[in-house]
């Protein structure tokens, strides 16, 4: 019988530990203590993927279009303290398959691996219905974000769009033929204009318009 391959990346010795130990008979584990060691192992191409929320947090939609596209199969699991539907309906928005409170047992964390690894998605039941509602109401676009979306010049248009894809800023500056800088300029136009907080607002905003 084939043992899955699971990464674990987390800033927490500790808690690594914990999960090793407490999975050790279900996966072949391996485990990393930060995003660019774990990146740089994912051309392995693990069956799953357990990352930190801390890890994520603020550019959530990079760095699972990362992983992503370094490992295309590989499920990932966002592992974190209790967080606001929101983000858990965001983490699911942009690639994986699930949030895990990590207050929970290591019985459950077992549970949700194994829902994960077959096709399943693992988040609180409230999230679900939250995700639904998102994607059965076709989003509106008020007075105020229309005029603010008319402001945008053709060319941070397109720096949104490919935000919104989860690319980078050396991706983004590869694919339109400018410097990091530039693009840099353009998102904080945006972010003025549009009235946004973050990346992660603006590729969610962006991506709903698709």
């Amino acid at each position: 019988m084939t043992v899955a391959t699971l990464f674990i990346a987390t800033p927490e010795q500790e808690e690594s530990k914990r999960i090793v130990d407490g999975l050790s008979s279900s996966y072949l584990s391996s485990e990393f203590g930060d995003l660019d060691s774990l990146v740089t192992a994912l051309d392995r191409q693990p069956d799953l993927i357990l990352c930190h929320q801390y890890l994520v947090e603020e550019q959530q939609a990079e760095k699972i279009s990362e992983f992503k596209t370094k490992s295309p199969n590989s499920k990932l699991l966002i592992l974190g303290p209790s967080r606001p539907m929101g983000i858990q309906i965001a983490a699911l928005k942009n690639g994986a398959r699930g949030y895990f409170d990590d207050s929970l047992p290591i019985e459950k964390l077992n549970e949700a691996l194994k829902l994960i690894l077959h096709g399943e998605v693992w988040v609180e039941r409230h999230v679900i219905s939250g995700l639904i509602d998102e994607l059965v109401d076709v989003p509106t676009i008020n007075e105020e974000q229309q005029h603010a979306l008319d402001t945008l010049s053709p060319k941070e248009i397109e720096v949104a769009e490919q935000v919104s894809y989860g690319a980078t800023n050396k991706m983004i500056a590869k694919t339109m033929n400018i410097t990091e800088r530039t693009v840099k300029s353009h998102l904080t136009s945006i972010f003025q204009k549009m009235g946004l907080p973050d990346r992660l607002t603006l590729a969610i905003f962006f991506r709903d318009l698709r």
